[in-house]
C-alpha cells in the first residue's frame, strides 16, 4: 500500500515525498509525472518513457512559463506539487488528434533563398502564417542545409561530420499540421512485384519537398522472400511475417495513424487487418526497433546483435506530427557508417519516442526538391534503384 499512497498521495491531500527530477533522471515518477502533463495538455501523445530527456525539459520550461515560474527546466518537489493540484495552469491551445485525415494542402508556389537564410516571420508552431502567398525555400549545398516551409509543413534538413568517429550524418526535422502527413509513394506494379525506379525520379514524379528510404519491401516481393507486414496508403500489400525465426531484417514493425502519431511494433504482433482496425494507414516492416516508448529497442541492448557499421536510415516520432529522419553515409573514407546502437542513441537524445530502422546499404537516399541531398550514403556515385519511398509535401515552381 506504501506504493498507492506515494502514486496518489496529491489527491489524498498528503505531502508527497517526490525528488527534484531533470535531465538525465528516470524513473516510475517522471512516467506518471509525463502523464500528468499529458492530461494538463503539455504531451501530445500517452506514449511516454520513463526518462527526463531533453523533450522533458523544454515541456517542463513550458509548464513554468505558463505558470509564471522561473523557466528553469527542472521538475522541483513544489513545481511536482503544483502539477498534481488543481491549481495548475494547462497549456492552450493543444491540437487535438482526429481519427479522420484532413484533406491534403494545395502546394504553393516557391520562393527561393540564394544565400544565408533570411527566414521569414514564422508563427509560434514554426509555421509560415496561414495567409503566406509562397513557400520559402533555402538550400547551401556546400554546408549541407536545406529547409521548407509553408504553413503546413517544416523541414529542416542539417548535415554533420564527426570526424573522432570517422561519421557523417543528416537530421531531418519534420513538423506537419493542417491536413498535411507523411506519405508512401510506390511505382507501378508489374508482374508478382513493382518496377523500380531511382529515388530521384519517384519524389520527381510526386514532387515530394522531401523523401528518404522505406523498408524496400518490394525486393523481398520480388526474391520470393517473407516480406513482413505491409500496408501503404490503408491498403495491404503484404501479411506474412515471421513468427518465431530471427533473421535479417527482422520484419518489426512501425504502424503511422491516420492522427500522425507512430508506435512500434514486434513483428509479430498484429496481423495486416488487426493495424487497419487500429487506424492504422501506413505500416513499414524492417528493423529492428530503435526506440520504443523512449527507450533502446530490446534487440539491440545486445551488444552483440549485428553489430557493425553501414549506411543506415531511421525515421522516429518525437510526437504525433514532429518527426526525425536520420540518414547516415557510408563506406566511405569520411563516413564508415553507423552502429545500430548509435543510431538509437542519437534518436534518443533527439527526444524520439518511438523509431524504427529502415533499410540501408546501397538503398540509402535522401532526396529534396527531386535532388539527392546525400550523394555518398553508398560509397558509389548512385543508389539502388527502388519502387517505394517515404515522402511528405508537395511543391510547385512559382508560375506553374
Amino acid at each position: 500500500m506504501a506504493g498507492a499512497v506515494f502514486l496518489f498521495a496529491p489527491l489524498l491531500g498528503l505531502a508527497a515525498p517526490y525528488r527534484t527530477l531533470e535531465e538525465g533522471m528516470s524513473g516510475e515518477d517522471v512516467r506518471q509525472l509525463k502523464l500528468r502533463m499529458y492530461e494538463l495538455g503539455y504531451f501530445y501523445s500517452d506514449i511516454v518513457s520513463n526518462a527526463y530527456n531533453s523533450l522533458m525539459t523544454r515541456r517542463i520550461a513550458w509548464l513554468q512559463q505558463r505558470n509564471g515560474l522561473d523557466e528553469t527546466g527542472i521538475a522541483t518537489p513544489d513545481l511536482q506539487t503544483l502539477i498534481y493540484s488543481d491549481a495548475v495552469i494547462p497549456a492552450e491551445d493543444v491540437p487535438e488528434p482526429t481519427a479522420t485525415p484532413l484533406p491534403t494542402p494545395e502546394p504553393l508556389p516557391v520562393l527561393w533563398s540564394q544565400s544565408e537564410p533570411d527566414m521569414p516571420e514564422l508563427t509560434t508552431e514554426g509555421f509560415l502564417p496561414a495567409d503566406a502567398e509562397h513557400a520559402y525555400v533555402h538550400i547551401n549545398q556546400a554546408e549541407g542545409h536545406y529547409i521548407y516551409l509553408s504553413p503546413d509543413l517544416f523541414v529542416e534538413i542539417t548535415h554533420y561530420t564527426d570526424p573522432t568517429l570517422t561519421l557523417a550524418w543528416c537530421e531531418t526535422e519534420i513538423k506537419v499540421q493542417n491536413g498535411e502527413k507523411l506519405n508512401t509513394y510506390l511505382t507501378p506494379k508489374g508482374g508478382k512485384a513493382y518496377r523500380f525506379s531511382t529515388p530521384e525520379a519517384l519524389a520527381e514524379a510526386n514532387h515530394a519537398v522531401v523523401a528518404f528510404t522505406d523498408d524496400f519491401f518490394n525486393y523481398r516481393l520480388y526474391n520470393d522472400e517473407v516480406p513482413g507486414i505491409i500496408i501503404r496508403n490503408g491498403e495491404i500489400i503484404a501479411d506474412s511475417t515471421y513468427k518465431t525465426r530471427e533473421a535479417w531484417p527482422p520484419l518489426d514493425t512501425l504502424a503511422v495513424f491516420a492522427d500522425g502519431s507512430m508506435k512500434t511494433f514486434a513483428k509479430n504482433a498484429y496481423s495486416a487487418q488487426e493495424y487497419l482496425d487500429m487506424g492504422a494507414v501506413q505500416v513499414f516492416a524492417f528493423g529492428p526497433i530503435l526506440v520504443q516508448n523512449g527507450e533502446m529497442g530490446e534487440r539491440i541492448q545486445d551488444p552483440t546483435y549485428y553489430h557493425y557499421r553501414e549506411p543506415r536510415c531511421a525515421l522516429g516520432m518525437i510526437e504525433p506530427n514532429h518527426y526525425m529522419v536520420l540518414t547516415v553515409s557510408g563506406r566511405t573514407d569520411t563516413s564508415k557508417g553507423a552502429y545500430l546502437t548509435w543510431l538509437a542513441e542519437r534518436m534518443i537524445f533527439l527526444g524520439v519516442t518511438e523509431a524504427l530502422n529502415l533499410d540501408g546499404g546501397g538503398t540509402t537516399s535522401l532526396v529534396f526538391m527531386g535532388e539527392r541531398v546525400y550523394a555518398d550514403c553508398s560509397g558509389t556515385t548512385s543508389v539502388r534503384d527502388v519502387s517505394s519511398i517515404i515522402g511528405f509535401g508537395q511543391y510547385t515552381q512559382a508560375g506553374q
